[in-house]
């Protein structure tokens, strides 16, 4: 199996178990499972982009798109106590 389809199943299996564990206690808020699905997609894309160098520049585009999405989320709940 070649790493890019090892870091595709790493990160749907984590998906699958965290959206598993978060049903099992019954969270309903959309924006607890977004934050956490990119909370782990961009700590297994930081792990993987060490360990593939030849694949460093995509991993690093990925990394920034997932940092994005977290500090959108982030700045919308802040907003949101705010309000």
């Amino acid at each position: 199996m070649r790493i890019y389809n090892r870091y595709i199943m790493t990160v749907a299996i984590l998906l699958l178990l965290t959206t598993v564990f978060l049903v099992a206690f019954s969270i309903e808020s959309l924006d607890i499972y977004w934050v956490s699905y990119v909370i782990e997609a961009l700590i297994v894309t930081e792990f993987y982009r060490y360990s593939m160098p030849r694949a460093r520049r995509a991993l690093n585009i990925i990394s920034i798109v997932l940092l994005c999405v977290f500090l959108l989320f982030s700045v919308l709940q802040v907003i949101k106590i705010l309000t």
